[in-house]
């Protein structure tokens, strides 16, 4: 049985009032409030989760069911959550947590300071990510030497002589430019993938997996009566995760070396495992995830793609510019065909697998028309 997720909508009625003065605010309403968190739980015993977004949010419900709140900051399918400002509402609610769980890398940096001012523990994805890396590397040879690199090491190497400001963005909350026409994406095993700095690894399944795993031990931690249930919620989920992995990678077999463009590299990891070729010049991406004007140059290549030389384009609904609209008009006129993708849960979801399918679902539909 699944716990209900949560959301906070009433944090957004202060969404112009920074971190910090949120942080004030909270203090201030409760000066004299030393409860705090770690282990505390609501007057029916559930433990109280607290989520970047609906997405993790999702995968706490189901691993922890009717034992746990998941409470989602961010759940809004027209928003995009990169540029979400946190209110004292959220801060009170993260201060209240037993639990956090939040994506990290970057992306949600409105949820690190806010946690940072908690007590509660908190399970964060991209460190989940640099743990299934290395599990991956223990069973790669090579590729696991090749990802025993510190990312700072990778990052040297990679991006160290490029010229075109791209790293220079990422620096400032850019989103790395894996995957991309010339980057040397081909042949990049996913045990030494996510050095590069894509930190939407909601769609790298396996990292999804150990997510749910952490989630299962810091729950049990918590409430240890409940400890085998969370491990068992967790493993029924994991192996449905696995599933959609295993069938995801299938894809494969029928499209390895297919080329899609993308307006942004949310799904990434995604079109990595069913080994599609991401074409997007970087330029391109880089200036939409910066939210800078696209160089006339990669425009134009932009739409050269989509006009006939790639198979699908794939589009971040919650991200829409007018360089990435003019993309998607393009490729209707072509008819390209567009997979939509998003990076949060659609309004009432709560199930990360259904929206997850679906996508998978879009994409293979994409990719054999």
């Amino acid at each position: 049985m699944r716990s209900s997720i949560t959301t906070s909508r009433r944090g957004r009625v202060l969404a112009g009032v920074s971190v910090s003065a949120a942080l004030a605010v909270t203090a201030s309403a409760c000066g004299g409030d030393s409860s705090g968190s770690g282990g505390s739980s609501d007057a029916d015993g559930r433990v109280q989760v607290v989520a970047s977004t609906n997405v993790w949010a999702g995968v706490v419900s189901a691993v922890g069911g009717d034992q746990v709140e998941a409470t989602a900051l961010i759940d809004d399918p027209s928003a995009d959550p990169h540029s979400y400002q946190a209110g004292a509402v959220d801060a009170a609610e993260v201060r209240s947590a037993d639990l956090l769980v939040y994506n990290g890398g970057g992306y949600d940096d409105f949820f690190v300071q806010l946690a940072e001012n908690a007590e509660a523990p908190a399970v964060v994805a991209v460190d989940s990510a640099d743990s299934a890396d290395s599990a991956d590397s223990a069973d790669s040879g090579s590729a696991g030497e090749h990802s025993a690199e510190s990312g700072e090491e990778h990052a040297e190497h990679e991006h160290g002589d490029e010229g075109d400001g791209h790293g220079e963005g990422h620096e400032d909350g850019g989103h790395g430019d894996e995957g991309h026409e010339g980057d040397g994406h081909e042949g990049h095993g996913h045990a030494h993938d996510h050095a590069h700095g894509n930190e939407h690894v909601w769609y790298d399944l396996p990292v999804v997996a150990a997510v749910a795993d952490q989630v299962a031990a810091d729950l049990g931690e918590l409430l240890p009566e409940q400890r085998a249930t969370f491990e068992d919620n967790a493993a029924a989920f994991t192996e449905r995760v696995d599933e959609l992995h295993h069938r995801v990678e299938s894809l494969a077999a029928d499209h390895e070396g297919t080329k899609v463009a993308a307006t942004e590299p949310i799904a990434h990891y995604l079109l990595l495992s069913a080994g599609v070729d991401d074409a997007t010049p970087r330029e391109f991406a880089a200036a939409v995830e910066n939210e800078t004007d696209v160089p006339v140059a990669a425009q134009q290549r932009m739409l050269d793609l989509v006009g006939g030389e790639v198979d699908a384009v794939v589009r971040n609904t919650q991200t829409a510019t007018p360089a990435t609209e003019k993309v998607i008009a393009a490729a209707r006129e072509a008819g390209t065909p567009i997979v939509d993708v998003t990076e949060t849960l659609p309004d009432e979801q709560t199930d990360y697998i259904a929206w997850m399918s679906r996508q998978v679902d879009a994409l293979e539909k994409a990719l054999d028309e």
